[in-house]
């Protein structure tokens, strides 16, 4: 009854946020249907507690999955396996290739300071 109610009377963004929650704990936490529908609720109205009466956007996470996907070649590359990883993700050889390159850049990137940075001030 008082889930129905949050249906009908809430916002359609915090109603699916609620129904979105509680689907994935259900699938991927193995918690129980009402227990997971309580904390969807509880998890929507900490966000409208948080975030409401702001203008929000949803990007649509492409570059979010692409980069995770990249990283999750570089991390099965051995080497000499490009081939088979071309095949497995789905994407062109060459492909690969540049994504391996672009990873191992950044990679590097990340160890490395940056020579020319102006030194900072610990007074």
């Amino acid at each position: 009854m008082k889930d129905e109610t949050f249906k009908s009377k809430g916002p359609e963004l915090l109603v699916d946020l609620s129904l979105q929650v509680a689907q994935a704990l259900i699938e991927l936490a193995d918690i129980g249907a009402d227990q997971a529908n309580q904390l969807g609720r509880e998890i929507a109205d900490r966000m409208a507690g948080h975030w409401g009466g702001q203008n929000i956007y949803f990007p649509m996470g492409v570059s979010y999955r692409l980069s995770q996907r990249d990283r999750q070649i570089f991390d099965e590359f051995r080497g000499d396996n490009h081939a088979e990883l071309a095949r497995k993700f789905g994407v062109s050889l060459q492909w690969i290739y540049k994504i391996i390159k672009a990873v191992r850049r950044e990679e590097i990137a990340a160890r490395q300071r940056d020579l020319f940075a102006s030194p900072t001030s610990t007074d």
